[in-house]
């Protein structure tokens, strides 16, 4: 049960702290401005007044204190059904009991030894109505599905669960131990967990004392930034208490929270009940589910661990960035970092050297990378970095005493966790990428080239002639090899492939394919050889041996299908689903999903990319416009309004290039125009990142009126400052024809904010632009141009200030 209300909680949260009023005499007594709970982890046993002030820590009572809150004054929340699929009726009914009733006295003929001619017309009546009830619950189904789909609009719910195959259980155990067909669901639990989780081994070890490191306390705008990017919804974790009930207790008294974390900060300490997880086990996609390793454990944390983590994270990133500790091609979860980008440095880099060596690209797959991630490895890779005592402190009793439970209906089980990261927790992603930060330091070369994103790594190793590119190659990855085995990680050698590209200067001496060496190296990995095929699979997109893109392509046509399989079920020649939901299922899932990837390909079609493109997006727009198989394709991308497959993708590509990139080799599609462009914003200090709206100043100076607006293709901003209600100052400027009304409103907002400053002055200011309001109090806008007009609003709040 997820609690939804969060009227109760603010009634009842005094109410429940209350409850345990010595805690608060004690802390009244000591003069302290929190309130603290006892935690048996840190205070051992001692008296609770003689620790206090040092070691009182928040516990497992405080989120008690919140579960009874809910459990006592809060209702349940009705469970919203989605509308369901139903056909039966009542002439279905009486038809039913009708064909019943007639096989009743056609059987009853026939056991009584009736008469010929009464067996037989009895038999000739229950088989005629047997018929006809066939025929009537067919074209009842039949009608009943058409007028449930005519009528459905909801876009995520039935209808999308059953066009994309997305109605099966994801977390159902199917591993079958000793092959025994009998094995009950806690055999299979038991069995999975203990191949996840199979307990301490000497390896495991580590010794660490943790010695209180100093760090700055938390401020109120940290706390809000992390409080305003929290998402509402069920919390799946042990304690069951989801964001929005932390919300509530945050939003009644945010000085105790802030305190509370401070606490936490201070002792270096991250609690022992929020460790603990409970632990749900995905299927891989196409693997197999009677093997446990087909399976990835997720671990659903409390949601005031990570809320804890989130403000750690804050500080964690900061110093990260500081002292510049992770490597510039590490790819996954950071900020300005992606997919696109990592297949673009790789591809860039090939097309680069390939012009005078031979090249191997080597994609390398870390067996369960995540759960084998060694403690005691960890803790010297931070000190080899000089990470403050504060992050080790934290992050050591992060991992500390952790249990992962799996809980059912039926029973539960526990188990302890003693090494790896947890994965769904919010710092894991960032101790992988200290894990495995190494790798990239040491395997950075002249002639080797190694990227990571997340677990997975590629290599791009080059030499002059086959020979050259064999020993380096294999030279190369023994040194992975290596730094892994220090690690304590592994290769899945079997996973592992590579492609060879022949470079250019020695493709003309060739009398056969050019594209090919005469004779293949061998690379191996502690003397087992890799795979060497003509393409892989690397984040999801295939890479050729000669960077056509052509095999990547020819695997959109498969998907195609499987993702259009199902339309023929909501798509009649008579009805159909609304278009509507069809087109916004098109754009959301099927558009988005083939053009995976487009931002690196999409500029490399040639005429056979664009014909088999038109082939894959012609299966859906026959099924959307319920056209004839003669039409043209041109001609059904004009009905159905759907552009053709290959300019999306080209549109893909060509705004990676501006906005990502920010390539100058496309000044002719815009003209030397200064577009906005994205800004990394991790370290800007929260104060910054937030603003919000002040109370009206009475004793404000002027008034200040700002507007923006586009006319007749001409955009200008304009503000007025008011005196006494006497018109004192305007100001007009003319922008150029393609900013719009958004970029001008801002822009009046951020010249109001200048000349404030500028002028010393308090000011009221009012503007109409809800769209800038938004995306001034929105944390997460990595804008160029709605953050330069933050900071200049956050100088201005050096003068009392207010928007409105």
């Amino acid at each position: 049960m997820a609690y939804n209300s969060l009227r109760g909680i603010q009634i009842n949260v005094n109410h429940c702290v209350a409850a345990h009023s010595g805690a608060l005499l004690v802390a009244r007594d000591l003069g302290l401005d929190f309130i603290a709970i006892q935690d048996p982890y840190l205070i051992k046993g001692e008296p609770l007044k003689a620790n206090f002030g040092c070691k009182v820590f928040m516990s497992e009572e405080l989120t008690d204190f919140i579960k009874k809150a809910a459990f006592k004054t809060l209702k349940k929340k009705p469970k919203k059904f989605a509308k369901k699929y139903s056909f039966w009726n009542e002439d279905l009914r009486l038809a039913r009991n009708k064909v019943s009733m007639l096989f009743k006295i056609y059987n009853r003929h026939k056991l009584s030894a009736s008469s010929d001619d009464m067996v037989q017309s009895s038999g000739l009546a229950y088989r005629k109505a047997r018929a006809e009830y066939k025929r009537l619950l067919l074209s009842t189904k039949r009608k009943a599905w058409e007028i449930f789909c005519t009528n459905y609009n909801e876009r995520f719910n039935f209808l999308f669960k059953l066009v994309f195959n997305k109605g099966g259980s994801q977390d159902s155990i199917r591993v079958n131990p000793n092959d025994n067909p009998n094995n009950t669901i806690r055999d299979k639990i038991t069995y999975i967990m203990d191949n996840f989780f199979p307990g301490r081994t000497s390896e495991d070890d580590f010794n660490y004392i943790p010695v209180i490191g100093s760090i700055d306390p938390i401020l109120i705008e940290d706390l809000e930034l992390v409080f305003k990017g929290l998402k509402g919804g069920n919390a799946p974790g042990l304690d069951r208490i989801d964001y929005r009930m932390w919300g509530a207790v945050f939003n009644l008294d945010k000085n105790f929270m802030l305190e509370l974390f401070n606490t936490c900060f201070k002792l270096n300490y991250f609690p022992r009940c929020l460790r603990n997880a409970r632990i749900f086990f995905l299927l891989k996609d196409g693997k197999d589910p009677g093997l446990c390793n087909s399976y990835r454990p997720v671990c659903l944390l409390p949601t005031l661990g990570k809320i804890i983590e989130s403000l750690f994270l804050l500080k964690l990133n900061r110093w990260l960035d500081q002292n510049n500790i992770i490597h510039q091609n590490q790819y996954g979860f950071l900020e300005g970092k992606s997919c696109d980008l990592a297949i673009y440095k790789i591809t860039e880099t090939i097309k680069t050297r390939m012009q005078s060596e031979h090249l191997a690209l080597v994609s390398l797959d870390i067996k369960s990378a995540f759960d084998n991630m060694n403690w005691s490895v960890l803790f010297n890779i931070f000190n080899n970095y000089k990470l403050p005592d504060f992050y080790k402190n934290f992050i050591f009793y992060y991992l500390d005493d952790r249990l992962v439970y799996y809980v059912n209906e039926i029973f539960e089980t526990s188990r302890c966790y003693f090494r790896g990261c947890p994965q769904g927790s919010v710092i894991a992603p960032t101790i992988w990428n200290l894990y495995i930060n190494s790798v990239l330091n040491d395997n950075n070369c002249d002639d080797t080239y190694s990227q990571a994103f997340a677990d997975d790594l590629a290599l791009v190793i080059g030499g002059r002639t086959a020979r050259e590119l064999e020993k380096n190659t294999n030279a190369a990855l023994a040194k992975i090899a290596s730094c892994l085995d220090s690690l304590k990680l592994t290769l899945s050698i079997q996973k592992c492939q590579a492609i060879i590209y022949r470079s250019i200067l020695s493709q003309k001496f060739s009398k056969r394919n050019s594209t090919v060496l005469n004779r293949k190296p061998t690379f191996k990995i502690k003397n087992t050889t890799i795979k060497i095929t003509d393409s892989l699979k690397i984040l999801g997109i295939t890479i050729d041996n000669k960077l056509t893109w052509t095999a990547h392509i020819n695997t959109l046509y498969d998907r195609t299908l499987f993702l259009t399989s199902n339309f023929n079920r909501i798509i009649k020649t008579d009805w159909s689903v609304n278009k509507n939901l069809i087109k916004f299922w098109y754009n959301t899932v099927i558009e988005k999903a083939l053009l995976y990837g487009a931002s690196v390909w999409g500029g490399a079609l040639n005429k056979y990319h664009v014909d088999r493109l038109h082939t894959i997006q012609r299966i859906f727009l026959l099924k959307f416009a319920r056209g004839y198989r003669t039409t043209s394709t041109n001609v059904l991308n004009v009905l159905t309004g759907i552009p053709p497959l290959h300019i999306t993708a080209k549109a893909e590509f060509l705004k990676f290039q501006i906005w990502v990139r920010r390539s100058g080799d496309y000044n002719d599609i815009i003209n030397n125009v200064q577009f906005d462009h994205n800004i990394l914003i991790k370290n800007i200090p929260s104060d910054m990142k937030l603003v919000s709206l002040s109370e009206h100043l009475p004793d404000a100076t002027y008034e200040v009126y700002t507007d923006g607006s586009k006319i007749n293709e001409e955009t200008g901003l304009a503000v007025c400052i008011l005196k006494d209600n006497d018109n004192t100052q305007k100001f007009l400027f003319k922008l150029k024809p393609y900013n719009s009304v958004f970029q001008a409103e801002l822009a009046a907002i951020q010249f109001a904010a200048n000349w404030a400053v500028s002028e010393n002055s308090k000011i009221n200011l009012y503007t109409d632009s809800l769209s800038s309001i938004l995306a001034l109090q929105s944390a997460s806008s990595r804008s160029n141009f709605v953050n330069k007009a933050k900071t200049d609003l956050f100088k201005a709040k050096k003068i009392p200030f207010r928007q409105a």
